[in-house]
């Protein structure tokens, strides 16, 4: 499977092309609200999953398909990106290759670790996490690795931005039940209070996850908390759209655009509001339902309506 996916349109970083450089599902967390499912090997170690040089070159092919450049590279994927070993060699190909900047999404549960720290810090723009401001209300809504260790994350994370050239937008992802109580959002503010961030996001769980119960906050609710963040405190979530997806009415969406014409997944995400890699497990369970069929072209993995394809 490729490493590259996109582009596709990110509120956040504009059009963003991706590189995942982690195996499904390899992550030191296993949060209530992913979107890509329950993980599936819980790990801090990092490893050279792929060759640097071999995402290096899919990447320059895939550039040069391309009629216009993405205004970003995203390391970011169905698992935690700082746990490739090559992030650091990674980050430094990409900008000698195409001069575009590059974004790092990361859970920020390595950031402790003064390799993690060297190598997050060749990127232009870092996004970590921090969803929790105390140990039990973190085990609860991340449920991390049993090695990592909140008090450790926060002095991280201020040690990186401290020390940061780049744009770093901090991340808060609000579950309604799991870390909304006034003394997490109170202990929250108190942290980033302390630290010299563009911006603080904050986002909701808008599309199903892990447990049943992993609910979004209401747009009035989220408004309430960004004010109490201030004045650097965005909303990132889609939430007045109420853009939670059922699997069943999203498949049925999918296949009313693949009947007219063949779509890649960053097609179907962006059209639809999914994540990519939420889009790619709709997709493979429509494959094996034998609805739909794939193509290879250009280098490009192409779904096509199996009623299409026999007409």
């Amino acid at each position: 499977m490729g490493r590259i996916f996109g582009p596709v349109a990110s509120r956040r970083l504009g059009r963003s092309l991706g590189i995942d450089v982690i195996p499904y599902k390899t992550c030191s967390f296993d949060c209530v609200y992913c979107e890509c499912g329950g993980t599936t090997d819980l790990s801090v170690e990092r490893k050279n999953f792929y060759p640097a040089g071999d995402i290096l070159e899919e990447l320059e092919a895939r550039l040069g398909q391309m009629k216009e450049n993405p205004d970003i590279l995203t390391l970011s994927g169905a698992g935690e990106p700082t746990l490739y070993l090559g992030m650091g060699e990674l980050i430094s190909g990409m900008k000698d290759l195409s001069g575009i900047p590059v974004a790092v999404i990361t859970n920020s549960s390595l950031i402790s670790r003064e390799d993690v720290r060297g190598e997050l810090s060749l990127a232009d723009i870092v996004v970590p996490s921090l969803d929790a401001a105390t140990p039990t209300c973190f085990e609860r809504i991340n449920r991390p690795h049993p090695s990592i260790r909140l008090e450790d994350i926060i002095d991280g994370l201020t040690r990186f931005i401290e020390g940061y050239r780049g744009e770093v937008r901090l991340e808060i992802l609000l579950v309604e039940g799991y870390n909304t109580d006034m003394e997490n959002l109170e202990g929250l503010k108190t942290i980033v209070s302390g630290l010299d961030i563009a911006s603080i996001q904050l986002n909701t769980a808008v599309r199903p996850g892990t447990t049943g119960d992993a609910n979004a906050l209401s747009h009035e609710r989220m408004e309430e908390i960004r004010a109490m963040f201030g004045d650097r405190c965005e909303i990132v979530a889609n939430v007045s759209s109420k853009a939670r997806h059922e699997d069943a009415s999203a498949s049925e969406n999918i296949l009313s655009m693949i009947e007219r014409r063949p779509c890649t997944a960053a097609d179907i995400s962006a059209a639809l509001g999914l994540g990519v890699p939420q889009t790619i497990k709709l997709m493979d369970s429509m494959i094996a339902s034998e609805r739909v069929v794939t193509e290879s072209k250009e280098g490009m993995t192409w779904y096509i309506a199996s009623d299409r394809t026999s007409t």
